[in-house]
């Protein structure tokens, strides 16, 4: 391509003399975020460059601000049409001008911008991958002077990324056509395959490649191993119960889930907005606006929601069913906290879920066999057009047979056979269509087959990532910045996710019914262990349901015909009922006794080898954790200061706070000492004192408040959300306040019942 003109191109000319300048007087920015100014320092030197940076963490800017500093025009290509009018909105008053190309705009406002373009009065321009397509377009931008050419969401060059689009594979084309400017590439979210496959596809030689922004201390990673939808919807509850300020995300994996969990937290009291791909889309931007408004605090969605959604102040992300892919995970999880502030990611883990993930691969890249299938319906039609569409022929090919084939699996074969030049189909005024126009046998169909079968495998090993995420009982931080950075050691924890910290002390474990046993806590752990041990030897392994059977000495054909009967641990624990050693072996794999294979058999870790072979006593947390769900008769329940269990159905850590403030600490004092959040210890406050349990809260009384909530919080009891009573207040105060005296009204409302702790404590 040649270059531009010099009276083209000054007007293209720099809008800043250096990019501290840019940051300072265009931007407004005080200083760079990790990473920032080396990829920006590496694009304004004119060297190619490959950014991976999370959700949040400013990658825009390592384009825009270059645009400041650079002769020439920056072109940025972007898949999300629907956010080219933020960014250029938000370009527009930093005074830097800029435009974008898409389909939403009228054919003659898109010439009107190419000429604006032409005559060098923007300094960028937005387009989608598919606008170098169009003949108009490409005329309008000869002979330019391309300064930049930036390529967002960049791991959609690659079919090792999770998110493949065969129009990125045409950039490396238009970037020669452009002359070879210096190219960015950006992504949140690629592996170091993916990040060698994009330079690859770009042509880019040795180019710099900047990874940053992958550890986030404010957010707490959880994942939660749920047996039941029940367990799941219960911890979610729990979970939402925390969020005192703020919004909250839930995904899950199909709009029917989407549907069926508003309609419980509906039905819960927190009426949250429902988004997904089935909503119109007049009415998914009103969900969105008043999402980001704050108007709905909680948000149920599929992945449809959130890509471009900037709100800092989310405060919980849960994943009700397992994302296909760790990127995918990581992306949406990474848009909480993006105010610097605690936040929380949850994921609840069911090794069913991943069927739906499975149906996706397998109906997204069908089998050979099927295309044939459905090429051979078609040529029996004949070429021309017939009135079909995926599902009338998904019907017409499984008449008669035993394998039915899902209209899914139909439509990916005939984009198939679309790509190959064999048919065109569409819709035209409400009707389907499929034109035939050739006849070839199936060996001559022009499809890659490799490739389709290499597109599967990736697909498959995607969600065996997640899995391994999930099941692993390594720090989740170091899982993921190992994930996306090649090389890392592992790390000594991170001090911010359920493994390092332990299973985050809330939800309604501790009110559950207590499993009895007549076996001393050490001894049914170890009768636990051995039956992990004996089953994970025998035939390959076990999942928990048929490790629980054998133990309790099932008769289950299962059982019997795999030859668990014979093992020596077979009936060890028979006086126990099935959900409840299902429910302990749960509780040893969260402990990291056990682990868990991408199929769901259980394994004994080096830790839980240790403590079967060991004629020490439990591990502190281990005990501590299984007399939350087990009763043993045959020892007294004394805590670790010989003090007995207050005569109360709350859990021994509202104990342990109560005991920590009779010493005369503040809920800071305790947080530290206990290792919870401050938030985790005023909600013990408020629950026992509405237990009847002193708390000598006189010094944080806030007479105005108090006068005021005892009127207001007429109805409010513990585990109500705070936000609505706060709203009501006329009188301000901080959430710590208002925990405060909350306890202290609850106090009140209990006195004349109050309880003290046992033993003379």
């Amino acid at each position: 391509m040649t270059t531009a003109t010099g009276a083209v191109a000054n007007k293209f000319a720099p809008l800043a003399d250096s990019i501290d300048e840019a940051l300072d007087e265009i931007f407004g920015f005080e200083k760079f975020r990790l990473g920032q100014r080396q990829v920006i320092e590496s694009v304004v030197s004119g060297r190619d460059t490959v950014v991976v940076m999370p959700t949040g963490s400013g990658k825009s800017l390592c384009y825009m601000l270059p645009a400041c500093v650079i002769e020439g025009l920056v072109v940025v290509v972007s898949p999300l049409i629907a956010l080219m009018k933020d960014q250029t909105d938000a370009l527009e008053q930093f005074g830097i001008p800029a435009t974008f190309i898409n389909s939403s705009l009228t054919r003659r406002e898109q010439n009107r911008r190419l000429g604006k373009i032409r005559n060098g009065e923007f300094k960028m321009v937005f387009v989608a991958p598919e606008r170098f397509n169009s003949e108009v377009f490409n005329q309008a931008v000869e002979g330019l002077n391309i300064g930049l050419f930036a390529i967002d969401e960049a791991h959609c060059i690659s079919q090792w990324g999770h998110d493949f689009r065969p129009d990125y594979l045409t950039l490396d084309q238009v970037r020669e056509r452009f002359g070879e400017p210096t190219t960015l590439a950006l992504t949140a979210t690629a592996t170091p395959d993916v990040q060698q496959d994009i330079a690859r596809q770009l042509k880019l030689d040795e180019p710099n490649v900047v990874v940053s922004g992958f550890e986030r201390p404010n957010l707490f990673f959880e994942v939660f191993q749920a047996r039941r939808n029940v367990d799941k919807t219960e911890r979610l509850m729990a979970a939402l119960r925390r969020v005192d300020e703020g919004s909250a995300i839930v995904y899950c994996a199909t709009r029917k889930q989407v549907e069926k969990i508003g309609k419980k937290l509906a039905d819960a009291g927190w009426h949250p907005a429902r988004y997904h791909g089935g909503v119109e889309d007049q009415k998914r931007d009103e969900i969105q606006d008043a999402f980001m408004a704050g108007d709905v605090p909680v948000l149920v969605a599929t992945n449809a929601f959130g890509m471009g959604v900037d709100k800092s102040d989310i405060r919980l992300i849960v994943h009700f069913n397992i994302p296909g892919s760790v990127e995918a995970y990581y992306q949406e999880a990474g848009r909480a906290g993006r105010d610097g502030e605690e936040s929380h990611c949850l994921l609840l883990y069911n090794r069913n879920d991943c069927r739906v993930h499975e149906f996706f691969i397998e109906n997204s890249h069908p089998q050979r066999s099927v295309v044939e299938r459905v090429w051979d319906y078609l040529q029996r039609q004949g070429v021309g057009t017939h009135q079909l569409d995926a599902d009338t022929l998904a019907g017409h090919i499984s008449r008669g047979r035993g394998d039915r084939v899902h209209s899914w699996a139909v439509e990916s074969s005939l984009r198939l056979l679309e790509r190959g030049g064999h048919i065109g189909f569409g819709n035209r005024n409400g009707a389907p269509w499929i034109e035939v126009v050739d006849r070839v046998r199936p060996r001559g169909l022009r499809v890659d087959w490799q490739a389709l079968n290499q597109r599967r495998k990736i697909d498959e090993q995607h969600l065996n990532d997640i899995v391994r995420y999930a099941t692993g009982n390594g720090c989740r931080q170091d899982f993921l910045s190992r994930y996306f950075q090649s090389g890392a050691d592992d790390g000594d924890g991170c001090d911010h996710c359920d493994i390092c910290c332990g299973i985050p002390d809330y939800g309604t474990s501790g009110r559950r019914e207590k499993i009895t046993t007549s076996d001393s806590l050490q001894l049914l752990v170890r009768k636990l262990l051995s039956g992990v041990a004996r089953a994970a030897r025998c035939r390959g392994g076990w999942g928990a349901h048929a490790v629980a059977g054998m133990l309790r000495g099932s008769t289950a054909k299962k059982i019997r015909n795999n030859g668990l009967d014979k093992l020596s641990t077979y009936g060890l624990l028979s006086n126990l009922r099935q959900r409840d050693l299902v429910r302990l072996l749960d509780v040893l794999q969260r402990l990291r006794l056990t682990g868990q294979d991408v199929h769901g058999r259980l394994t004994l870790t080096e830790r839980g080898l240790d403590v079967m072979k060991s004629e020490e006593e439990l591990p502190r947390d281990v005990d501590e954790m299984l007399r939350r769900y087990v009763s043993p008769v045959a020892e007294v329940l004394d805590d670790e200061d010989g003090v007995g269990v207050a005569p109360s159905d709350l859990s021994d850590t509202y104990l342990k706070t109560l005991r920590l403030r009779k010493e005369g600490l503040e809920p800071d004092e305790i947080a530290d000492r206990r290792g919870l959040t401050k938030s985790s210890v005023l909600r013990h406050f408020i629950v026992l004192a509405a237990e009847g349990y002193s708390l000598q809260l006189d010094n944080h009384a806030d007479d105005e408040l108090l006068a005021e909530l005892r009127e207001a919080a007429d109805d409010w009891a513990p585990g109500d959300r705070l936000k609505p009573l706060k709203q009501s207040l006329s009188t301000s105060c901080n959430y710590t306040d208002l925990k405060l005296n909350l306890a202290i009204l609850a106090g009140e409302r209990s006195a004349s019942e109050a309880k003290e702790l046992p033993d003379g404590n």
